[in-house]
Formats: C-alpha cells, structure tokens, sequence
C-alpha cells in the first residue's frame, strides 16, 4: 500500500493539509473544495473525532452543535477537548435558550474564558417560543459588548434552499443585518449554510451573496457520507425541501444501491468549480450526522486518489 500525500504531510500527527497542496493537480476541483474545510458534530462524537484527528489538518474547525438537554459546562468541556487535541472549536449558541439579555455577554465570556474558544456560530435555536428575552440570533448579535477584542469570528446562518417557516425576504434582511452590526463592533462575519444536496441551488446562492459581499466567507453545508434514509430524515427535520424531493426521486435501483452511503460528491466538485472560478472564499462544512469517520475516511479517499492517480 502506498502512502498517500495526504498521510505523509503530518506534523506532530496531524496532517498539515488535507490536500497537501499538490502540484500535480492544482485545478483539480475535489482539491480545491476540501482546502479549509470544516466540520460540525454532536457531543457524542467526540470519541470518534478523538480516533480520527490525525486525518484532520491542525487547527481545523469544529463546530458543536447544540441540544435543548446540552448545558453551558458540559459544553465549555467539550470546547477544552477538542483544542487539546489540536483542533479549533467553534461552538453554536442558541440565542432562544438565553434566558436574559445579560446572558449573552456572560455566555461568551465564560467559553472564552475557559475554553479559549474566539470563535462562534450563532443561531436562533429550534425552540417554538423564547425562553426569555431574545427572539433571534440578530438580538443576540445587538447585545454583544463592543470593543471586545476576544471574539474573533461569528457565524450566522444562510439557507440555499429557502426556510419552511420564513420568506426569502426576511431572510435577506436578517441576513443584512447581522453582517452589518458585526462588522460595526469589529467582529469578522461568515456564513454557515443549511446542508443541501442541490448543488445548482448551493452556487446560486454563493453567487447572490457574494455579488453583496464578496469577501465574507461561506461555509457551504454539506452532508458527510450517510445512509439514505438518515439523509431523508434529517431533510424532513431540518425543511429542506429540494433536496428532500430529489433524494426520493432517486430510482428504486439506485436508493437500493446507495443505501449504505450516499457521498456529497457533486456538491463538492460543485464548489471546487466555484473557488476556481469565481470567489475563492467559499469552503465545505461537513454535517457528519453521526457518521464522522466515514466522512473523514471518504475525503481522505478521494484526495489520495485524485494525488497519486488511483494507487492506494
């Protein structure tokens, strides 16, 4: 078995890019879309992303999501892991599960604070009703102290495919906003999307928010690796609609064939195309489902055999 260049570029175990800037192939689209990528999993996959950080650039993003049940200690916790194992995590706050406006500052402060974290994802939170005072992320946004140094990043949600419960124009405000008041405080935006398998209605959004902003970041969501149904499961939990109806569209034979596993691979190409292209400030973000090692292993694959032409 031959060693790949993306095993053979490692300091200290951790490999230094997942595609170590190969020479060989420096258009080659898959290369290009997995540079930077990010990831995103839940508190129960922290053993796994243990197993696998040597398949992770060092410092690559981990983004935590979070649970109605999950507190801010437990949280703060799994912050501290994940950078001791030479990982930078970006956790999710959800504005709604703020109890009191005076939360929001003291939230950041205690996973800075305490965990080193500098960077966060914020989003409303899947709560039918506030807990308190704050409807939004756009709230939340508002009350963040300004002058604070600490907070390098904040993330904010972008949905390719419309929302289930809001026009594409009160997204569009929203969306105005939150960049706005950021960038008033001198905090660094980026967008985080809702992951889609339409790969037309991913780079059409892209290009829409980058013909406003385009220096800002997009996290372009994508689903690692997963079993059809898991797939179908969490497009019905999570709204999105298009692809919803294009993953039950598939062909009795195919569903059947991709059942096992289900890799995002033209959304990939799709913004590998784009970053080539067009606007070089777009990356993938990983929703892993439960299944990170199979995401790993598969970008893993696939950049081994696009470096050294098929030999494993």
């Amino acid at each position: 078995m031959v060693c790949s260049d993306y095993e053979k570029h490692t300091v200290g175990g951790f490999a230094t890019s997942p595609v170590a800037d190969s020479d060989n192939a420096p258009d080659d689209d898959f290369l290009t879309a997995v540079k930077g990528f990010s990831i995103e999993i839940g508190a129960s996959e922290l053993e796994s992303l243990t197993r696998s950080a040597h398949l992770l650039p060092e410092n690559t993003e981990v983004f935590l999501n979070v649970l109605p049940r999950d507190g801010i200690e437990e949280r703060i916790r799994l912050c501290k892991q994940v950078k001791s194992i030479g990982l930078r995590p970006v956790p999710h706050i959800a504005a709604r599960k703020l109890a009191e406006k005076r939360e929001v500052q003291q939230t950041l402060d205690k996973f800075m604070q305490q965990s080193g974290a500098t960077d966060f994802l914020i989003v409303a939170g899947d709560y039918s009703k506030p807990a308190g005072e704050i409807a939004d992320a756009v709230e939340f946004i508002q009350l963040i102290k300004p002058g604070d140094s600490r907070v390098r990043r904040i993330g904010i949600t972008g949905y390719p495919e419309g929302h289930p419960e809001i026009t594409e124009a009160k997204l569009d405000e929203a969306l105005k906003d939150k960049i706005t008041v950021l960038r008033s405080l001198g905090i660094e935006p980026f967008v985080v999307t809702q992951f889609s398998f339409n790969a037309d209605a991913i780079m059409g959004w892209c290009k829409k928010l980058h013909s406003r902003y385009p220096d800002i970041q997009i996290k372009v969501g994508v689903p690692g690796p997963a079993k059809l149904t898991t797939l179908i499961r969490f497009a019905q939990r999570c709204g999105v609609r298009s692809s919803m109806k294009k993953l039950k569209g598939l062909p009795v034979s195919s569903s059947l064939k991709l059942m096992q596993r289900v890799p995002p691979l033209n959304q990939a190409l799709a913004v590998g195309n784009y970053r080539n292209e067009q606007n070089d400030n777009a990356t993938l973000h990983f929703f892993t489902f439960g299944g990170l090692e199979a995401s790993l292993e598969w970008i893993r694959s696939e950049v081994s055999a696009r470096i050294t032409g098929g030999e494993q």
